[in-house]
């Protein structure tokens, strides 16, 4: 037990260095006075090669129509922190974040209306099949659901101390949600939700990331350079490799699938892999990381994917293992 609260404050204090990483030049330069700047960013979602938006902290929202290139502010009506960004299509999205806030566009950003939230909860993490059916989760181990574009939402599981960071679903039907001290859930019909049995759930180690790859198979990504393969629907979890004997991160933010690769996501570096357990190989970035910059989200379609640093730094790769800068 006494190992338990040591861990969990040793996160806490992770997670809470992280923000004042994100935040730390906010307060001492306007962002007002950044023209052009996009910081600090959290989160990015794209719907082609050329349309796509990132949220912020304090409620900012940006949108790109040349593929990222150049960006152009837009009113979310609110100065809470954007977790996530989701968009079914040019004009239909949601963005969530803290204190309960969930935003809803139907005309691809110009007017962001919020949606009537079950909990002041922050939520970290939001999916969308299509136009009426999606799932938020975060806070107290929650997760939140639709049938109708976010006019009601059904509360689907909640009640552990814990912050779901990442959700996923399959074509047919069956999720996944993960986050802090390896917590995984599990859904068949996207309803009724189960804990897995996981080998690092009794460790500690957060999850940040969660994926379905193809082939009824899912992986996540994490602290402590954590990956995770789930071979099938119904085959257990299992540690695959560590990314930390190759550069040492310290976590890995985000990972996904691309084409025929898995991409994945570090603090200062991007990995690519044709194989789920491996061999990992670190891409080739152009130019250097800015100062302080940190890799933290990352999108892909089936031509392009982007990587998104805290500092609004955007790097983009047709193939997964060169990247060029775009800002």
């Amino acid at each position: 037990m006494k190992e338990v609260l040591i861990k969990r404050a040793v996160y806490a204090a992770l997670f809470l260095y992280l923000y004042a990483v994100a935040t730390s030049c906010v307060f001492s330069e306007s962002i007002s006075q950044i023209p052009g700047r996009l910081y600090p960013a959290l989160c990015i979602c794209f719907v082609n090669d050329k349309i796509g938006w990132i949220g912020g902290h304090f409620g900012k929202i940006w949108h790109t129509k040349d593929g990222g290139k150049s960006w152009k502010l837009q009113n979310s009506s609110t100065t809470k922190n954007i977790a996530d960004i989701y968009f079914v299509d040019k004009k239909c999205g949601w963005a969530v974040g803290y204190g309960g806030l969930i935003l809803h566009t139907s005309d691809g950003g110009i007017h962001w209306i919020k949606q009537k939230s079950p909990f002041p909860y922050f939520w970290k993490t939001v999916y969308f099949k299509d136009k009426k059916h999606g799932w938020i989760a975060g806070e107290m181990g929650t997760v939140i659901g639709t049938e109708d574009g976010g006019k009601k939402w059904n509360v689907l599981v909640t009640g552990d101390d814990v912050i779901f960071n990442s959700i996923t679903f399959s074509p047919d039907g069956y999720g996944w949600v993960a986050g802090e001290f390896g917590v995984i859930y599990a859904s068949s019909d996207s309803k009724k939700w189960f804990l897995q049995d996981n080998a690092v759930a009794s460790q500690g180690y957060t999850v940040w990331s969660i994926c379905y790859i193809g082939n009824h198979m899912v992986m996540a990504s994490g602290i402590s350079s954590l990956l995770l393969l789930k071979p099938g629907y119904n085959s257990k979890w299992k540690a695959i490799h560590s990314l930390e004997r190759l550069n040492g991160e310290k976590s890995l933010f985000r990972i996904l699938k691309f084409k025929e690769s898995l991409i994945c996501v570090g603090q200062k570096a991007i990995y690519y892999s044709k194989n789920p357990e491996g061999p990992w190989k670190r891409a080739e970035i152009e130019g250097k990381l800015p100062y302080g910059e940190w890799l933290c989200d990352a999108w892909s379609n089936k031509k392009e994917v982007w990587v998104l640093g805290i500092k609004g730094s955007i790097y983009k790769s047709s193939n997964g293992m060169k990247w060029k800068k775009l800002r």
